[in-house]
């Protein structure tokens, strides 16, 4: 399924530059969800690279196969003619921006001449890793394309700020590509992420996970917010629900309330209303709904 989006709604705003004589060649969007919604389809964009930035919560996305659990700060690629989608996972609660851009075979890329053009799109081809860590900067760069869009009144100059920033956008995830985490941040990401599905049948209060990074219980929760794109509570929380899951499908399972009480839920009311807030259905739902498959 081919598709290029073009709905609006309340939650989500998408612009198309039509007014900058960009359309077909560059979208913009951007989704900033209270609650969790439907599965996205999979689906193409012929002929376009699409580029998501999350900025809050957490998303998981599917390309061939695999699955790609996107977090705040994290920039996200799929190439043109590639499928993907979220899966069986919904959209989560959170805010994500995404940039569709054409990469044209034969014709100049944005305002480029044709051999920077050439060069471009093959920094963007050329691309290795889909899923990796941005900068605060790239969202800004997102909100000022959003500004000029919705400024009441055009001039010529807004068209030349819109292309500059669209590629200086791009530039700039080109280079964050091709950084490198260091060994040790990425060591201490894997610790205590491995603590934390290790022991997720037992309590897990941060000053705990604190002691396990030897860090302060306020510096452990503002990088951890840094590194995950969320508070601890929540990515904990996140955790259970994906473990419940789990433990919802085993055929001849552990009722819920059996579950709730296993994996540290105070009553199987709170598990239900944390079931739900992250994705979308109650547990009985999505036992439910695994058993008719």
């Amino acid at each position: 399924m081919s598709d290029f989006d073009t709905r609006s709604t309340t939650e989500r705003s998408i612009v198309n530059f039509e007014k900058f004589k960009l359309d077909g060649k560059v979208r913009l969007g951007r989704y900033s969800y209270k609650h969790v919604h439907g599965e996205l389809e999979t689906h193409s964009h012929e002929g376009m690279m699409e580029i998501c930035y999350c900025d809050k919560g957490m998303q998981v996305y599917e390309v061939n196969g695999k699955e790609y659990q996107i977090r705040g700060g994290d920039i996200f690629i799929t190439f043109p003619n590639e499928p993907h989608g979220t899966a069986r996972h919904p959209e989560e609660k959170g805010t994500l921006y995404w940039l569709i851009v054409s990469l044209p075979e034969k014709e100049r890329f944005l305002h480029y001449e044709d051999e920077e053009s050439e060069v471009f799109i093959k920094a963007l081809m050329g691309i290795k890793e889909r899923h990796f860590k941005g900068s605060e900067g790239m969202k800004k760069m997102l909100d000022q394309l959003f500004a000029l869009h919705d400024e009441p009144v055009q001039q010529d100059i807004h068209k030349l700020q819109t292309l500059n920033l669209i590629s200086t956008f791009l530039l700039t995830v080109i280079e964050y590509s091709q950084k490198n985490v260091t060994s040790k941040q990425s060591d201490r990401i894997s610790e205590i992420k491995n603590y934390i599905h290790n022991n997720i049948y037992e309590s897990l209060p941060i000053e705990l996970l604190a002691r396990e990074l030897c860090m302060s219980d306020s510096h452990f929760k503002s990088w951890f917010k840094k590194e995950f794109g969320m508070p601890p509570v929540d990515y904990i929380l996140r955790s259970r629900v994906e473990e419940g899951k789990k433990l919802l499908q085993l055929p001849d399972g552990e009722s819920v309330t059996s579950i709730a009480f296993k994996l540290n839920f105070s009553s199987s009311q709170y598990f239900a209303t944390v079931f739900k807030k992250y994705t979308g259905q109650s547990p009985a739902e999505f036992k439910q709904r695994h058993l008719k498959t």
